[in-house]
């Protein structure tokens, strides 16, 4: 289906579905717009109710994120032969999600590969980082979604793509995910400024000071919320922080939530070594098509937040895959 908007944008819905899963997405932004368990027959993703609202997507629902997830700032990194390259500024002066131009506002070339596989290919030429291809797999095996990213430069660049599914898992619409189980795999806290800029230092989830957004042991999501303390002000009373996991593991879940009333359950498995986790805090606009605060959650698989302003030695690659695997219960 094609559907064309003001100003020339045109949206077209793709499909793919099995026993266990109905996946819906469109080829602007890859946008993941149904992720519906057809066991319960419920969405597990948040989404406008209106297909023109994608078109903007102020909240990013579903969609693709990069060249370079997260936040960066100073927004400028060091190419591979040490110039500076400035990157443009799209929340304050904060380099936020890949930019104005980043891969949620592209149009993805989609073929179908076979009964269980898109794919979605663009060639980044326009963007402030150095030129690449990308392409994303979209594939269904059973109750798993799976997305597949992979990504090659003539010179080392910035790669560093993940989805921005927001999670609802209640049956009930109008439910928010306070009353959701949420368990992660060991990790520290990436520590954040006030403008939710990275400070670099890591934090023992086991010190008082962030015990509450300690979700190593299964607990509910709004025991993180509207808590008052420095950390939950800086976001807005609920959660919006990295989750780094310093043990590498493909196969042991880095994400485990639960519905409110435990029938709906969502694992997440990735290569990736961080989840920036985020309650949907900062809305202005409550109670119109699904957004209101702590109305979603979304786990966002990258690299460390902010790592370009590191001193990691392999920041810059010509060569990035990336997989997560979303097994839906």
């Amino acid at each position: 289906m094609s559907l064309f908007f003001k100003g020339g944008k045109s949206l077209h819905t793709y499909t793919l579905e099995n026993d266990a899963i109905h996946l819906e997405f469109l080829d602007h932004g890859g946008i993941i717009t149904k992720l519906i368990n057809r066991k319960t027959n419920t969405n597990y993703v948040l989404h406008y109710t209106d297909i023109e609202k994608y078109v903007q997507n102020p909240h990013f629902f579903g969609t693709m994120i990069g060249r370079n997830a997260g936040r960066t700032f100073p927004p400028f990194y060091r190419n591979a032969v040490g110039d500076l390259v400035t990157l443009d500024q799209n929340e304050g002066g904060i380099h936020l999600h890949g930019g104005k131009h980043g891969l949620h506002q592209v149009k993805w070339q989609v073929e179908r590969i076979d009964t269980d596989r898109y794919s979605l290919t663009y060639q980044d030429d326009s963007s402030d980082y150095e030129p690449a291809s990308i392409q994303i797999i979209y594939k269904l095996q059973a109750n798993h979604f799976i997305i597949e990213i992979s990504g090659y430069a003539a010179e080392p660049t910035v790669f560093n793509l993940t989805n921005h599914m927001y999670f609802n898992l209640n049956q009930e619409t109008a439910a928010t995910i306070e009353t959701h189980w949420l368990q992660t795999e060991d990790a520290k806290l990436q520590l954040i400024d006030e403008q939710c800029v990275p400070t670099g230092e890591l934090a023992d989830l086991d010190d008082p000071l962030y015990q509450a957004f300690d979700f190593r042991t299964r607990k509910q999501v709004g025991e993180a919320l509207q808590i008052g303390t420095e950390l939950s002000e800086i976001c807005a009373g609920g959660i919006d922080l990295a989750y780094y996991f310093p043990k590498k593991s493909e196969t042991v879940p880095r994400i485990i939530l639960q519905s409110a009333d435990r029938k709906n359950q969502l694992k997440i498995r990735t290569n990736q070594e961080a989840a920036v986790i985020y309650t949907l805090n900062k809305v202005a606009e409550p109670n119109q098509e699904n957004i209101r605060k702590f109305g979603g959650i979304t786990f966002e698989m990258q690299r460390l937040p902010n790592y370009l302003q590191s001193g990691s030695a392999d920041k810059l690659r010509q060569h990035y895959t990336a997989f997560t695997d979303y097994e839906l219960i």
